[in-house]
């Protein structure tokens, strides 16, 4: 069995708990979308190519979470000519994913727990900044669309009848795993929703969850929208009390019924109930204070 699973004429993916997007080019090469959590999935990438005897020409990294670009110092590193594209606010944590533990840690220096492959890979440099609509790469031309939310600059890529959306959005059964989806800016991952809706492409693939075709988009749409919604609801109602952000975090947890196991799951959480904080202060939900006990949360009017 191939390990390219094929989607149309010019696109394919490596299916996996990180779906690897791969587009094949009319030179007989192909481009990497993502490259999952480390060196393994980059030799992975690298057998899949080898089998379907296409040569890489390109790596797109549409955001800079770990588990998105772990693969890529291994293939710069083994194969030649390997150029790496990302967003223009992805590419400094791309070169230096020392800086995902280190915003995870409060901008402190991070302990050896999130210096883990889970929250930090390799670097590597980007050759080429993504700011338009669009690209070209070995004589195919690949739509950028603007993805932001899950992460601060994060992009999907659609070509030949499908749309990469990285995490833009997530399977349902991923959803059902998991009690919040993470979100960088929640005002900014529900309207990335609302682009994916619109769209016309006839084939989705997630970073994590299977392959959804355009009738089924606006199901899994909705099962993440009411996901991010009841996240929202969890952390407005925990402010039904005063409580910084790790008593509120505490709460929501024990309101989800989230068994949190390891410490960088737990700074994920931790961050994504901080960007709820975030987005209920903008709308007048919640605010923050400063008292005798330190910057306290509390409901707002």
């Amino acid at each position: 069995m191939s390990l390219f699973q094929p989607i149309t004429t010019h696109t394919a993916y490596i299916p996996g708990a990180n779906n690897l997007g791969i587009v094949l080019t009319d030179d007989g090469g192909a481009i990497a979308i993502d490259t999952g959590l480390d060196r393994d999935t980059g030799r992975l990438v690298r057998r899949a190519l080898d089998e379907a005897q296409r040569q890489l020409r390109a790596i797109i990294s549409t955001h800079h979470h770990a588990d998105h670009i772990g693969g890529n110092e291994y293939l710069v590193r083994n194969l030649s000519n390997v150029a790496v594209y990302a967003p223009r606010l992805e590419a400094p944590l791309i070169e230096h994913p020392l800086l995902e533990p280190i915003y995870l840690s409060l901008g402190a220096t991070p302990p050896s727990a999130l210096r883990t492959k889970w929250l930090m890979a390799k670097g590597v440099p980007v050759q080429h900044i993504i700011d338009g609509d669009a690209i070209e790469i070995a004589g195919t031309t690949l739509e950028i669309v603007a993805l932001p939310g899950h992460s601060i600059g994060q992009i999907g890529v659609a070509v030949d009848g499908v749309c990469f959306a990285a995490d833009g959005f997530f399977g349902p059964e991923v959803i059902s795993k998991h009690g919040i989806p993470y979100a960088h800016d929640v005002a900014a991952q529900l309207a990335s929703l609302d682009r994916l809706a619109m769209r016309k492409e006839r084939f989705f693939l997630p970073g994590h969850g299977a392959l959804t075709p355009q009738s089924e988009l606006d199901a899994a749409i909705r099962i993440n929208r009411l996901a991010i919604e009841r996240a929202m609801h969890a952390v407005r109602d925990a402010l039904s009390e005063p409580g910084d952000t790790l008593t509120v975090a505490r709460r929501v947890q024990r309101t989800l019924g989230l068994t949190i196991t390891g410490l960088p799951q737990y700074a994920i959480f931790v961050a994504a109930v901080a960007a709820h904080l975030s987005h209920l202060e903008s709308t007048g939900a919640a605010t923050l204070i400063m008292t005798d006990e330190g910057a306290v949360w509390c409901g707002g009017s």
